[in-house]
């Protein structure tokens, strides 16, 4: 045991700003960690009162709970053997007890319950049974002590019952949060837990609901005796018994978010519920709270600008208790408002809500939205839900016509459009840092906590009929008012008055929210280019920067959709957004930027920007440098791929730009992830401003870096897919070639600091980089030296466990052997390129070895991979060996030098292969077609060596048995129509070299695959792959040409970019993280949101039930994946007409003198059913050889074209 001056002493010398002082306190620590006995005692000497010690010693208890958390919470305690049971036993038996003690100072309880939280995961409930009991008895003390004093509450002994109710709730929150999982909780175990919390948690809201009016209203009395206006902070002990009933609201949130709760179905128990939870406490914060705050808004002059802003009001304890009781009766709504949708048990709760609940909560969702709109506006959490309130109702159609619609003008015109509009944080954040304004208005978190989207989704909901009981003319009627206010302030906003400028702004948001929807409210063509010339492009001139920069954003979205008059007038539009890329504002630059490839990608604009394409390219990247925007680079990205046949001789300089700014965007991020790492470990005694730190512009810096970077790689592809694609047999080609490989240096150091470095992989760019790779390689004749050390980082990947993405890597490295055979498979990586420190122990090693490396690696955590993955496996054999194969077949006199130096690689193929296919588990239905994998990389070894493959596979006496189970196997209907031309076509290559094989003067080896083509000859696999080839060329031979299909497919050249832009482009469902910043680490976990959760009840249920029943079930019934996909990658046998080869093979046979076939061969081949099959082999090859010539034609038309 180590006293507490010990551990004082050691965790104030931890913090100490002397380097030799924190390393001997380190030391310290280390030793004392030795024994895992340490932890608990840790626990105590946190939680210990020691508030009349001094600051240090409060210093040191903060640092100790941090060590708590970092050493307990960061990994499952079950799977250290440092943790012995008798240490997790004193752990559970301590640490809830002691955090919910009333001394205890809130940072050290966060870090507790964030340590709590953990256990719960590893632990609950079964190997710690007594953790509810120990709730229980802390929350039945403190329920007694409130129920006692209930007269009374600003009593020490009913603060102190307060303040532990607090942190028991914080812990009961983390339970509710467990059984808040369906997929891995049982149903039946989640309903018991509610059933017996649930109406406990009810009564105790109705305690804490009263104690907190009696307190508010106390304090209503003061302020109308005094006069002095309340602020948002009432008293110490309000603000915990806000505190209190926030979290209960919170656990009933997780109790009811994935089903309806079985204790809530009864009606008396959902009555008492709505009453308690919704009812009450709006009904004292709509009388009582709300009025004494609208005069302490009203009286408050602090704030020129008229408007009280989110960050104000989410620091309020109390406006997080409303946000959190508006988003309880937002959850009601989306979960009951259409009983029939509701799950059978809740439809009884469903209609007494509907119909004694839902028009009540909705009028009062009005009324408080009309609260925030006067005097002032003001702008808090529970104010954007109950928009969402508002934007769900609309659906209700007694809701809408009793309150909606005779509503609709008030809210449309006077409480919804005045918030599109920019407020006074927008414009002073736009003038003293334009930059981070940008990133707010790009940042996706941003529209959680916007008041305009939010609006503007809720406009959109009220003006769209989408049910009949909808006004048809709401969006027509809005329209004539928008343009209105355009027509009555436009001119005062051209001569810079802000309040018109505002107005204006308002009007153009509206407009942009229409975008495609004008059509419908009576805007033809005409009319929407009328207001793109009357009002929107004057606005290109205006004063105020802010709508300058929703010009661009407006014209963008309009300009590109409707039918113009005249090349002219669009061209116009084009010339205004021109200028605004070189605003003086960085943000309307930065708009510009962002918003200009849709109007540029129009065929009116290529006129105008293709003598200027140079200048708007710098002025891209311009913008680029100026901050990390994603959106400005996706603008890059379109402009290069719509104009690539005039950038496409800029590749290289614009390939060094591009290669640069990723350069310095990854520096940054990691830099900056780098700095945030070190504020953690650095947390100080003010948490909340630290979380604050972590969470707030900092990261988003580092979110922002890294998917511009990941843009600026799509970006490189993009630019390397324009290149023409290089003919090796033209001499013309070889400035393109140069080119490629130029490329190739370039982008080399960028690659490999994201493939040789944890800091650019873990970053996300691996799926990004691995493509910018493969699209390289496919369009190269050669690797350059920069190029071959990537190949060493994807070696260190898969070494150290990145088995999961060894599929991924497939592409590239199909491309490296495909593009460089001959330096793949018998070059040392230290004749290719300068070896790195980490591959060192590999220079000697070819390419071939090390991929043969990595693929031992992957199978041998077979356990681990899908089928799916481990099939990358036999796909990488098959490329390696086919193109040894075609290495020889070009070159046949380098067969004994250099070429030599791989066949050890046939070798290992082969007895690879045969221990998976001697595996028990490859006879299973389900991995038919993983077996076929395996029997084509065999397949191969025997075209790439066939005297060394047939006497491998002989003297393992798996000749004869591998044909005759193949052939069994891929005669099953089912299978047949599985399999590729690819597999057929192999297979026939491979007859053919075995056939090549019996012509050889050894009669040993002779003898032995003539029972291999006899079991063919005698079967109808001929027959029957022949048949499927006819019909898949006679179809192909029908098609119109598609263009060149000789492209190395896995530069993913037909990928149509405009389908993924278009994705790109739609707005994605935003996670809900309406957390309390700087509150209680309860709220970390808080994501669930909005989202339509009531549309994943049957969803979750289902998973719950099918995962129920297939306990210990699995795999008896697995259905198979096919694993053989037809455009897997193009292959060296692809160029051959396999069925021709064949014929010759057994024509030469036949007619040679000096190789005497078997006489059993022969009687075979000369029956009557080998001749069948021969015969339909001669119609397939000569069907071939004229499909081969039509392609050839088809390739030559293509790139003439």
């Amino acid at each position: 045991m180590v006293d507490e001056e010990t551990l004082v002493q050691i965790f104030t010398a931890t913090l100490s700003a002397d380097k030799a002082t924190r390393k001997e306190a380190e030391t310290a620590l280390a030793n004392l960690s030795n024994d895992p006995n340490i932890i608990p005692q840790l626990i105590r000497f946190a939680c210990n009162d020691l508030r009349q010690a001094g600051a240090a010693a409060q210093v040191a208890q903060h640092a100790a709970s941090i060590r708590v958390r970092n050493v307990v919470g960061r990994s499952d305690w079950n799977r250290q053997s440092y943790f012995t049971e008798n240490v997790k036993a004193n752990v559970r038996d301590c640490i809830v007890p002691l955090q919910c003690s009333s001394h205890v100072p809130p940072a050290v309880r966060r870090q507790l319950l964030d340590t709590t939280q953990e256990l719960i995961t590893y632990d609950y409930p079964a190997s710690w049974p007594t953790l509810m009991p120990q709730l229980t008895s802390i929350l039945d003390e403190c329920v007694n002590v409130l129920n006692s004093d209930v007269g009374a509450v600003a009593t020490p002994p009913y603060e102190t019952a307060a303040a532990r109710l607090r942190a028991a709730l914080g812990v009961l929150l983390a339970c509710c949060r467990y059984y808040n999982n369906p997929i891995n909780v049982d149903a039946e175990a989640v309903d018991d837990f509610v059933d017996r919390i649930g109406p406990s948690l009810v009564s105790l809201a109705e305690l804490l609901g009263s104690a907190w009016g009696q307190e508010l209203l106390q304090h209503s009395h003061a302020v109308c005796q005094t006069g002095v206006p309340l602020t948002f902070e009432i008293s110490p002990l309000h603000t915990v018994l806000t505190d209190c009933l926030r979290i209960v609201l919170k656990c009933f949130h997780e109790l009811t978010a994935s089903r309806w709760p079985r204790f809530l179905c009864e009606r008396p128990e959902m009555e008492h519920f709505c009453r308690v939870c919704v009812v009450q406490l709006s009904e004292a914060a709509y009388s009582t709270l709300l009025p004494l705050y609208r005069h302490r808004i009203s009286s408050c002059e602090d704030d020129e600008n008229g408007e009280v802003d989110l960050a104000t009001t989410d620091e309020s304890a109390v406006w997080k208790l409303l946000k959190w009781v508006t988003r309880l009766s937002y959850q009601l709504v989306q979960e009951l408002m259409f009983p029939k949708k509701c799950e059978s048990r809740a439809r009884g709760s469903a209609k007494y809500f509907c119909e004694n609940i839902l028009l009540p909560l909705v009028q009062q969702a009005l009324e408080f939205i009309r609260w925030h709109a006067s005097p002032r506006i003001v702008t808090s959490k529970a104010y954007i839900l109950a928009l969402e309130i508002i934007t769900l109702a609309v659906e209700h159609s007694a809701v809408y016509r009793q309150i909606l619609f005779p509503n609709a003008g008030e809210l449309l015109t006077q409480l919804l459009f005045p918030r599109l509009a920019f407020s006074s944080v927008d414009a002073e954040l736009w003038s003293t840092n334009p930059v981070e304004y940008v990133r707010r208005q790009t940042d996706p978190q941003e529209d959680m906590y916007s008041a305009r989207v939010v609006s503007g989704s809720l406009i959109l909901a009220l003006t769209t009929p989408s049910r009949p009981f909808h006004d048809a003319l709401a969006l027509t009627n809005f329209m004539h008012f928008v343009l209105e206010k355009l027509s009555t302030h436009s001119a005062a906003a051209a001569c810079g008055a802000v309040e018109e400028s505002r107005v204006v702004d308002a009007c153009f948001f509206a407009v942009y929210q229409f975008g495609g929807m004008l059509d419908v409210a009576g805007f033809p063509n005409e009319r929407v280019e009328w207001l793109i010339t009357e009002y929107i492009i004057p606005a290109a001139a205006y004063p105020a920067g802010i709508l300058r920069a929703r010009c661009a954003l407006v014209l963008s979205v309009l300009a590109p959709k409707i039918k113009w008059s005249s090349s002219q007038a669009y061209q116009r539009v084009v010339h205004v957004v021109l200028r605004l890329l070189q605003d003086a504002e960085p943000p309307v630059r930065i708009q510009a930027c962002s918003s200009f490839a849709p109007l540029i990608c129009h065929p009116f604009a290529h006129e105008v920007i293709t003598p200027v394409i140079g200048e708007v390219i710098q002025n891209y990247f311009s913008a680029m440098r100026m901050m990390d925007n994603e959106g400005v680079v996706r603008t890059l990205r379109k402009t290069i791929r719509h104009y690539r046949r005039t950038l496409s001789q800029w590749a290289l300089q614009l390939t060094d730009v591009l290669a640069q700014h990723f350069e310095q965007m990854l520096g940054r991020a990691l830099s900056e992830g780098h700095t945030d790492s070190v504020l953690e470990s650095l947390d100080a005694c003010n948490s909340e401003k630290s979380s604050k730190t972590l969470g707030g512009a900092g990261e988003s810096t580092v979110s922002d870096s890294i998917m511009a970077a990941d843009e600026v790689l799509d970006t490189l592809v993009t630019l390397v897919r324009s290149l023409p694609q290089p003919n090796v047999s033209t001499p013309g080609s070889q400035p393109v070639d140069d080119l490629l490989l130029q490329i190739q240096e370039r982008t080399a150091p960028m690659l490999f600091a994201v493939l040789a470095q944890e800091g650019g992989s873990c970053f996300g760019f691996m799926d990004a980089t691995l493509m910018l790779l493969t699209t390289v390689l496919s369009k190269s004749t050669a690797v350059s030296t920069g190029t071959w050390k990537l190949l060493l980082c994807l070696y260190q990947l898969v070494s150290q466990g990145s088995v999961d993405y060894f599929s991924q890597m497939l592409p590239p490295l199909d491309n490296f052997v495909c593009v460089a055979p001959r330096e793949f498979l018998c070059f040392p990586m230290k004749e290719l390129c300068e070896v790195p420190t980490f591959a060192a122990g590999v220079a000697d090693s070819t390419p071939a070895q090390l991929v043969s490396i990595m693929c031992d690696t992957v199978l041998n955590n077979e356990s681990d991979l899908r089928l799916s993955e481990l099939a990358a496996v036999p796909k990488m054999y098959d490329s390696m060996l086919q193109n040894l194969w075609s290495l020889k077949q070009k070159n046949p006199e380098e067969g004994e030098s250099r070429v030599a130096a791989a066949r050890g690689l046939v070798e290992y193929v082969i007895q690879t292969a045969l221990r998976v296919l001697n595996d028990p588990q490859c006879r299973q239905m389900h991995r038919r077609t993983f077996t076929i994998l395996f029997v084509n990389s065999v397949f191969s070894a025997i075209l790439a060596d066939p005297d060394l493959a047939i006497r491998s596979l002989s003297s393992a006496g798996a000749l004869v048995p591998l044909f005759a189970n193949y052939i069994e196997l891929v005669q099953g209907k089912e299978l047949q129509a599985m399999l590729r031309s690819y597999d057929r076509r192999l297979f026939i290559m491979t007859v053919a070299s075995v056939t090549q094989i019996m012509c050889a003067k050894d009669q040993q080896m002779s003898d032995c695959v003539a029972e291999v083509l006899c079991g063919v000859l005698q079967s109808s696999v001929l027959t029957d792959f022949s048949h499927a080839e006819l019909v898949m060329a006679e179809e192909e031979a029908k098609k119109p040409e598609l263009g060149d299909d000789g492209e190395d497919e896995w530069s993913n050249d037909g990928l149509d970019d405009d389908l993924v832009d278009n994705a790109e482009d739609e707005d994605e469902d935003d996670d809900d993280e309406w957390d309390d910043d700087g509150e209680d680490s309860d709220d970390d976990l808080d994501a669930n949101g909005m989202a339509d959760e009531g549309h994943l009840q049957a969803l979750l249920m289902e998973a719950a039930a099918a995962r129920k029943d297939g306990k210990g079930g699995a795999g008896c019934d697995e259905e198979e994946e096919n694993l053989l996909d037809e455009a897997d990658f193009v292959s060296p046998i692809d160029s051959c007409n396999a069925w021709s080869l064949l014929l010759s093979a057994v024509n030469l046979c036949s007619l040679s003198a000096a190789s005497a076939p078997p006489a059993q061969f022969i009687q075979v081949a000369k029956g009557a059913a080998a001749q069948q099959q021969l015969s339909a082999v001669q119609q397939v090859s000569d069907m071939m050889g004229q499909l081969m010539v039509l392609r050839e034609q088809r390739k030559g038309a293509a790139r003439s074209s």
